[in-house]
């Protein structure tokens, strides 16, 4: 995390009583998709201007639903890196 984050809530974990916040003070590079193996289910959320994520089921975009997708614990999905790193340091997941 930098000295002066910019938080955005990407999703909700513990069936929704913990928010993921991912810092996006250094930006965004949506073609940076980064792997993760989740440890808890994921909720994704759609915030106002957020990219669409890549890649994240195989599935194409209409299937999934905003807000509200709930992602498998014990799957792999690729993730923008802020939002991979906030669900690394909420300990929800590590990198695969």
């Amino acid at each position: 995390m930098t000295l002066n984050p910019s938080l955005v809530t990407v999703g909700t974990i513990n069936a929704g009583a913990t928010n993921i916040q991912a810092d996006v003070s250094q930006g965004l590079e949506p073609k940076g998709a980064v792997k993760v193996l989740l440890s808890t289910n994921y909720t994704l959320l759609c915030p106002p201007g957020w990219p669409n994520r890549p890649a994240l089921t195989g599935k194409g975009p209409g299937s999934l639903n905003f807000p509200g997708s709930v992602l498998a614990s014990g799957s792999t999905f690729a993730f923008l890196a802020p939002e991979a790193a906030a669900l690394v340091a909420a300990g929800a997941g590590t990198l695969a």
